[in-house]
């Protein structure tokens, strides 16, 4: 398992900043919070664009190990 803290990143549940880390292991990756335990899969598909202009944006982790 690995943890990366990201830099700058506020928690979208409790709004504490640098407490969001992302975690992988193996095939899946999610974030969580340190502070409150909130979590969200980061695997799971980007809701579709209601906007014709708006487009989801999906952050991918880099290959390098």
């Amino acid at each position: 398992m690995k943890r990366q803290f990201i830099a700058g990143a506020s928690c979208p549940e409790c709004g504490q900043m640098d407490k969001i880390q992302r975690v992988i292991e193996g095939d899946q990756q999610w974030m969580e919070c340190v502070a409150c335990g909130a979590r969200k899969d980061l695997d799971e598909k980007p809701p579709q664009a209601t906007d014709a202009l708006a487009r989801p944006v999906t952050l991918q982790p880099s290959s390098k190990k």
